[in-house]
């Protein structure tokens, strides 16, 4: 069987997408370069919010490097088919003509912009893609960010869906959380977030691999899709200045919304 991979070149992309090569025989991988993994903070920021936006990312920097390792690009695919490119590149007809060539029989995607024409015309009919966030709910950007500034941590959690034409908008085939622990910050969420992901992308593979077909569920709200520009450092404030980054304590504390988010797993669940 053959996959077509799209994958960003993050540490966390690659920690789940060199999971998916066992499962097929022929695989050829887009790897998309990625933004800075330690991005510096606006330069209009107050002193204060500057210092909040190193301190965020600095501690995801420092979670991801623990539990993912130093995973770089082009040593976790060597040997494999593949092609790296720029964001601007993902939708050109360059690798529109590639993937129509290699002619997959599944797609799956993670880590990379949005798919439009020309490409997601000559995809297979299953292109699925792994979003880091719980659709309808947080759809877009920073999906595992919003739900803390909203003291809901117990809505971080990933979506395995269909691509369509509209960012994460497909119909869902699996979803699922990370357990919450007592001490976890919201970086220890993330990558709790991102490890359970890749346990269960296991299990969606071997769905495919069975049935050859995935039933998912129509997404019958447009939920919120969270842009880049919704997103300020000032609201960091809350997670650092208001709860010192024990959230997750607060919730389970019983402090919080207890309300939890319904789950949609459309696969069979191997042990």
């Amino acid at each position: 069987m053959k996959l077509i991979l799209f994958s960003g070149d993050h540490p966390r992309h690659l920690f789940v997408n060199k999971s998916v090569l066992e499962f097929f025989d022929e695989v050829f991988i887009v790897i998309m370069q990625r933004e800075e993994l330690l991005p510096e903070p606006p330069s209009d920021l107050c002193d204060h919010d500057k210092q909040l936006f190193k301190l965020h990312f600095e501690n995801r920097y420092s979670v991801e490097s623990s539990v993912y390792g130093s995973l770089n690009a082009h040593e976790v695919f060597k040997g494999f088919n593949s092609i790296f490119i720029k964001p601007n590149e993902l939708n050109s007809k360059l690798v529109a003509d590639k993937v129509k060539e290699f002619n997959a029989d599944i797609c799956f995607i993670f880590g990379v912009d949005l798919i439009l024409d020309p490409v997601i015309n000559v995809l297979p009919k299953d292109k699925i893609n792994l979003h880091l966030g719980l659709s309808p709910w947080y759809k877009g950007g920073a999906t595992l960010f919003w739900p803390f500034y909203h003291l809901q941590p117990q809505f971080c959690g990933s979506t395995f869906h269909q691509i369509t034409r509209k960012a994460d908008a497909g119909e869902i085939i699996h979803q699922c959380v990370p357990e919450l622990l007592s001490g976890d910050k919201i970086h220890d969420v993330g990558a709790r977030c991102v490890v359970k992901a890749r346990d269960d992308l296991k299990k969606v593979l071997m769905h495919w691999k069975s049935e050859r077909e995935f039933k998912g569920v129509v997404q019958k709200t447009s939920g919120r899709n969270w842009r880049g520009i919704d997103f300020h450092a000032s609201q960091l404030r809350v997670i650092y200045d208001l709860y010192q980054d024990k959230i997750v304590d607060s919730y389970l504390s019983g402090a919080l919304s207890s309300r939890k988010p319904k789950l949609i797993s459309c696969i069979n669940q191997f042990d």
